[in-house]
């Protein structure tokens, strides 16, 4: 017997909290509209520097020319050239990670028990928290001297290396959301297939995989998403160089390296230079946001298409399933049995071991990243390598200011995104029914927590370095922090609304029952069921504040500061570094004892993201079992 559906009561002006009930409720949708704000602002700033930028060079150059030197007397500016150098990396990146993505996610849905999924995914998955600045050390500090072993004629900088290891960081992009699709097609069609007689393999090749296709195709135009816009493997270990090529063994320039590159340097804000990474930063937004868009789609027709499930048909004489209505275009084929059962059951065997394998590649990768920064950087850790400024001389430098920095950021970001990212999932949540209105903002938001980090580090050098500089001081930690707070919003709504969603509806009637309103039953019920889940989304978006690199080097994060910052207004709007960009500047010095320094600040990095992850995983134990 179903409980019967219990609506708040609705307060009236002569209620004492009325007033309250309505102040909250216009918060909430304040904070609900700021996602659309960024987005706005965002669109709108691209296309009025793209527009000055064409005001100079014509369009048709733009898109037809085979040069990219616009640092150069010899001016070129198509666009092609580093659009094919993006491809290249991304391309090597999918050629690895879907293979391997889809095997482990084959391996960990079909094959392992639940201890040993449970064990593998969340290793396999500490590869996604990793900052991606770790990834760009070890590709070119590994790597490519170990492919140079094997390929002689490799590049120091080259796309290949940076290629493999983008792709072995959309692995478990791939591999989680793969998972996730392969395990919600119902266990009535794989008992259906078993009843016929087919193997483990068989069901996976013609039941599964083809039921599971739109999500699994979602899973990859994400994850393609991912590689394009990835900015620091390709900045560190694919060089510099933009000229058109397909060859993996030499240097090629990125989209997000060459916007890497002129933040660099001192690039007047009325210059053609500077126009040129909004750009070509244009082109990676609108890029990125189709296969996003793509992918979404994909994902929403899946889910469609497993509600509206129907039984399979069987048809005896062709020994084939329909699937009409998880994926109307896609019939499974006629499946004849060829060979003995043993030869059948051999290539389930070979299944498993590929998938297996597939599922040590990123945790391999993993030990082996931490075995590279240990081994080069333990020697380097001490006392005075914390409390030491940077300096010219590497045996002298130290990280104080980069680490107070980061710390200093990771509060300021905390302050300004927790309020707005809750008040904003509230509403979207718990005010707004599920209409048109609501999905669009669904998708709007799941967008730009897609979105690349240095295209919020370029709106942030447009918008807060540059319009905001009486306010934010430039290029400082406050227009950091507000830069930070726009990346992490996202990712703060969509965690806390998945958070919000999981409180069982019982107790909501609850509260409604005995009178409360919806402003009362949301602090009183609603919220601290949901806190574990939240604290769960605040601390993710933390990490990828410590680790974050790309979008504070494009708003002016630089590699020597004498002072610590403080919290006062004048701290606040002096010139800053952390740790993820101090790694970077390091890691790009030719000079052995640099190279130290970036390893030993890469295992402070690590022990820094290890002790939120820490601190998430005791505060969401305490407070679930504070709700219970």
């Amino acid at each position: 017997m179903s409980l019967p559906s219990f609506k708040s009561s609705k307060p009236t002006s002569d209620r004492p909290d009325f007033w309250v009930d309505a102040l909250a409720h216009a918060a909430f949708a304040i904070a609900a509209a700021i996602p659309t704000i960024i987005a706005i602002a965002m669109v709108a700033i691209f296309i009025y520097e793209s527009f000055l930028f064409f005001q100079e060079v014509p369009v048709w150059n733009f898109l037809t020319d085979t040069t990219w030197t616009p640092l150069f007397s010899n001016q070129g500016y198509g666009i092609f050239v580093l659009v094919a150098g993006t491809g290249l990396i991304s391309t090597i990146a999918m050629l690895f990670a879907v293979p391997v993505g889809t095997l482990a996610a084959i391996y960990l849905s079909e094959y392992a028990n639940d201890p040993v999924r449970k064990l593998l995914k969340s290793a396999l998955e500490t590869l996604s928290g990793i900052p991606t600045i770790v990834f760009g050390y070890f590709a070119i500090s590994f790597v490519t001297p170990a492919l140079r072993v094997l390929i002689p004629s490799l590049s120091v900088f080259n796309s290949l290396s940076a290629g493999l290891v983008t792709g072995v960081l959309i692995v478990p992009i791939i591999s989680s959301m793969c998972e996730d699709t392969l395990r919600s097609v119902p266990v009535t069609l794989r008992r259906g297939a078993y009843t016929l007689g087919f193997t483990k393999r068989e069901v996976i090749q013609h039941i599964i995989l083809p039921a599971a296709l739109p999500g699994i195709l979602a899973s990859y135009t994400l994850a393609a998403s991912r590689s394009l816009g990835e900015t620091m493997i390709a900045a560190i270990a694919a060089g510099q160089r933009p000229h058109l090529t397909l060859n993996p063994l030499v240097p090629v320039s990125s989209i997000t390296a060459y916007i890497i590159q002129v933040s660099l340097g001192d690039v007047p804000s009325d210059s053609l230079r500077f126009h040129t990474i909004f750009a070509t930063g244009m082109v990676l937004f609108l890029i990125t946001l189709s296969l996003n868009s793509f992918g979404r789609w994909l994902l929403h027709r899946y889910k469609k298409g497993m509600q509206q499930l129907l039984i399979p048909s069987v048809d005896t004489l062709q020994g084939g399933l329909s699937l009409g209505a998880i994926a109307p275009d896609i019939t499974v084929p006629s499946v004849v049995f060829r060979g003995n059962l043993a030869r059948r059951q051999w290539l389930d065997r070979l299944l498993i071991v590929l998938g297996f394998l597939s599922v040590m590649v990123g945790i391999v990768t993993l030990l082996l990243m931490a075995l590279v920064a240990f081994r080069s950087g333990f020697s380097r850790l001490s006392w005075d390598f914390l409390v030491n400024f940077p300096s010219r001389r590497p045996e002298d430098a130290g990280i104080y200011a980069s680490l107070v920095g980061t710390i200093v950021l990771m509060m300021m970001t905390a302050i300004m995104t927790i309020p707005l990212g809750i008040s904003a999932a509230i509403y979207l949540e718990e005010y707004i029914p599920d209409r048109p209105l609501n999905r669009a903002l669904d998708v709007l938001i799941a967008n730009l927590a897609a979105i690349p980090s240095i295209l919020y580090g370029l709106l942030g050098l447009a918008l807060f370095v540059r319009q905001l500089a009486p306010i934010t001081g430039g290029r400082s930690l406050l227009s950091a922090a507000l830069v930070m707070s726009i990346i992490a919003l996202p990712l703060v709504i969509i965690t806390t609304r998945n958070a919000l969603r999981s409180v069982p509806s019982r107790l909501r009637q609850a509260g409604y029952s005995v009178g409360m309103s919806r402003l009362q039953a949301l602090c009183h019920v609603i919220l601290p069921a949901a806190t574990p889940g939240i604290l769960t989304g605040i601390m993710l978006a933390l990490s990828r504040v410590a680790g974050e690199a790309a979008a504070l080097i494009a708003i002016g994060a630089i590699a020597f500061v004498r002072v610590a910052p403080s919290l006062s207004i004048e701290g606040l709007q002096d010139p800053f570094s952390t740790l993820p960009t101090q790694i970077f500047f390091w890691a790009a010095r030719p000079q052995d004892g640099y190279q130290v320094n970036a390893a030993a600040a890469i295992l402070v990095l690590g022990g820094l993201v290890f002790l939120l992850n820490l601190a998430t995983v005791l505060l969401r134990d305490f407070y679930s079992r504070y709700v219970r």
